[in-house]
């Protein structure tokens, strides 16, 4: 290899240390270096889980549709804490890392893909916590299938990626956009599946929910986590579709946004 050139592999070298640096950088300015740290990006969405997980036991008893209305939760609000702190975080993130991108090796994408990581592994930690002490504790079943649960997730996290740099991009040239995601979120909510089970519905009504992507990955990581004990509704061909289209408008949003970032 000649001294000019670079091959593929250092290329991908050098981005996975920006990514990794940058990490680092948002666990330092996010959680600090006292008290617990990173622990904080565990509690967040462990706490806002185990309450949810009270006060619907408290006001709806224990069983709904002959499952266990803790296990209903918990495979509920997690897959969307995950997405809501996957896309919450690129909200004007470029406008607010600016700066980096003096650094010739940072890119928007590195930036983007830093904070995204840092979400998802918070969020999948708060997971196993959850699930390990409520399980110990005796209050939920063990997974049935660990495959499709772990499929069900990654295809949540992949989601929220794309939609995730559709919003990064959109938010930096747009203030009125930056201020309808979250109402857009909130209005997504009680169409995202987090909450029901397709099988729960009548069946004009599961053709339409079915509509949506996010619907398809609740009902594959519930069929992970329940097994053949719930019946579950689920095409990865249709969802495949979308997981090629978003990451990829994304990604070609993120890149024709660099113009508009304004440096610091």
């Amino acid at each position: 290899m000649s001294p000019g050139k670079s091959s593929p592999l250092a290329g991908f070298a050098i981005q996975a240390r920006n990514i990794r640096a940058l990490v680092l950088r948002d666990l330092m300015m996010r959680y600090g270096r006292n008290n617990i740290g990173f622990v904080w990006a565990i509690l967040e969405p462990l706490l806002l889980t185990v309450g949810v997980m009270i006060v619907w036991s408290f006001t709806m008893g224990e069983m709904k549709h002959g499952m266990k209305l803790v296990e209903i939760v918990l495979t509920g609000y997690m897959p969307l804490t995950l997405w809501r702190h996957m896309t919450n975080a690129p909200i004007t993130i470029f406008r607010r890392s600016a700066p980096l991108l003096y650094h010739r090796a940072i890119t928007p994408f590195d930036i983007l893909v830093s904070r995204l990581s840092l979400e998802f592994v918070a969020t999948s930690t708060a997971l196993l916590v959850v699930w390990g002490g409520l399980y110990t504790a005796g209050i939920v079943s063990a997974i049935a299938r660990l495959d499709l649960l772990l499929i069900g997730w990654a295809m949540m996290a992949w989601l929220a990626m794309g939609c995730g740099a559709i919003i990064a991009a959109i938010t930096e040239r747009s203030e009125t956009a930056e201020r309808l995601i979250q109402p857009f979120q909130y209005v997504t909510i009680p169409i995202s599946g987090a909450f029901f089970m397709v099988d729960w519905l009548p069946s004009w009504a599961q053709k339409t929910v079915l509509l949506n992507p996010m619907v398809h990955c609740y009902e594959v990581f519930r069929a992970g986590y329940f097994g053949e004990a719930a019946t579950t509704y689920y095409d990865f061909a249709y969802f495949s579709v979308w997981a090629l289209i978003l990451p990829f408008v994304g990604m070609l949003s993120v890149q024709r946004v660099r113009a508009w970032i304004r440096l610091q």
